[in-house]
């Protein structure tokens, strides 16, 4: 229970200085809220008749025409209502404030007449320098506290004043919005196809990899999809949950490509490694199958007793051993620059969700691991391998998911018979709010 306030507002003034009623205000901003929320309602119904495709008849067209602009009518004076006791609010919160400041300087007036009545009594002085009014001060500060108190009313009854004087007509949005609701139907269904077709693709990619363009065509159309839902939800007539999901699935597809293209620089590095791996391998063996024959040039060459053709000849005979295991090292890594990149199989590109290059650039990696084990070079430009696959996998198994889900518990205008779950759909609904209200 709030505490009365002072009628009597002696000694300070004849009347209360900063009158009004907070609660008052607050009672009829809870009136305003349900008749904003009551004109929502009413919007709501006359958008379902104006969306009817069961009414025939000659009074069909027009009835529904005409349910469309009053719709449109009731959510503008719906908005106003709502703008209006926005600023009701802040008027009642600050007078609250401003009252609170008033009545405290009232109680300061009466402690301080007080103390100077009982001073005069007994015959006391007022201090040198103390003003002879000891409720001058009061007066000065009520006086900016009532000041203050007409400023902000003039602020708030200009505001409100700008709502109520403002006419109600049709916004750019409003007359874009009425052009949406006309075609709505069709929007839906061509965005309802192309996410089929998007999904279908995506299917089909499991077990066999689409061409380059198919891919691309997939991505357009996830890109259609999003715009064609933005659209809709954007004028109140879709779920903005579809929003959220037309960027998570785009999303995981940059994510995708984000992986494919590391999983191809590990490939590219491990490859490098590989032929260098390959040349140390190749010369190191051709090295060791000619030692006999480098180690009898060399005993010839430091033998002081040779001669100098013997020499000579060792010499020639070292240089041929050395130049062979050179040509060996560059021809088996010439060998493996050419090898051609490793073949997944079926399931190993299905469990990358059908992505057959994603799935061989793995493989490949993982085979000239096991091609020279002994390198650490082709161990570091591999690390990564196993991250980068499944980042790939993750973005297509939850993308994936996702979209099945969606498709799997969701209505459709495409497949009108198709099994849904109703709680799924008033889910859905509870996120579809048209751009430019306060619902």
């Amino acid at each position: 229970m709030t505490t009365p306030r002072p009628r009597d507002w002696h000694p300070l003034a004849d009347a209360d200085p900063t009158p009004g009623d907070p609660e008052a205000i607050r009672a009829e901003v809870a009136h305003m809220k349900r008749l904003a929320a009551m004109l929502r309602a009413e919007a709501a119904d006359l958008a379902l008749i104006g969306s009817a495709d069961g009414l025939k008849g000659g009074y069909a067209v027009k009835l529904r025409d005409e349910s469309r602009e009053l719709e449109v009518h009731l959510r503008e004076t719906a908005g106003r209502y709502e703008r209006v006791h926005g600023h009701l609010s802040g008027w009642a919160a600050e007078l609250d404030d401003i009252q609170s400041e008033a009545d405290r300087i009232l109680r300061g007036a009466r402690a301080d007449a007080s103390v100077s009545a009982s001073g005069s009594a007994s015959g006391d002085t007022a201090p040198d320098g103390a003003e002879a009014d000891p409720l001058a001060r009061h007066r000065r500060s009520l006086d900016k506290v009532e000041t203050h108190r007409d400023l902000r009313a003039a602020h708030y009854a200009a505001r409100i004043r700008h709502e109520i004087n403002d006419k109600i007509k049709d916004s750019w949005w409003e007359r874009r919005k009425n052009e949406i609701d006309g075609v709505k139907g069709a929007i839906s269904l061509v965005v309802d196809v192309m996410s089929w077709v998007a999904t279908g693709i995506a299917l089909v990619a499991i077990v066999m990899t689409p061409a380059g363009w198919v891919a691309g065509l997939a991505i357009w159309l996830a890109v259609g999809v999003l715009a064609g839902h933005l659209l809709l939800a954007a004028a109140g007539d879709g779920s903005w949950l579809d929003i959220g999901m037309d960027v998570f699935g785009l999303l995981t597809m940059g994510a995708g490509t984000i992986a494919l293209k590391n999983l191809t620089a590990v490939r590219t590095a491990t490859k490098l490694a590989a032929q260098g791996a390959a040349d140390e391998r190749a010369a190191v063996s051709a090295t060791r199958s000619s030692r006999s024959v480098l180690d009898r040039s060399s005993a010839t060459v430091n033998r002081r007793g040779a001669t100098k053709a013997a020499r000579a000849k060792a010499r020639h005979d070292r240089n041929i051993a050395r130049a062979a295991a050179k040509r060996a090292g560059r021809d088996a890594a010439a060998f493996e620059a050419a090898a051609p990149m490793a073949e997944a199989s079926q399931r190993e590109a299905v469990l990358l969700g059908g992505d057959r290059e994603t799935a061989n650039l793995y493989k490949d990696v993982v085979r000239m691991r096991a091609a020279y084990p002994e390198s650490g070079a082709v161990r570091r430009a591999s690390q990564g391998a196993e991250v980068h696959r499944n980042a790939f996998r993750g973005a297509w198994a939850s993308a994936t998911s996702v979209d099945l889900v969606d498709k799997a518990a969701g209505s459709s205008d495409f497949i009108p018979r198709k099994p849904s779950s109703s709680s799924y759909g008033d889910f859905k609904d509870r996120y579809t709010k048209e751009v430019g209200t306060a619902w």
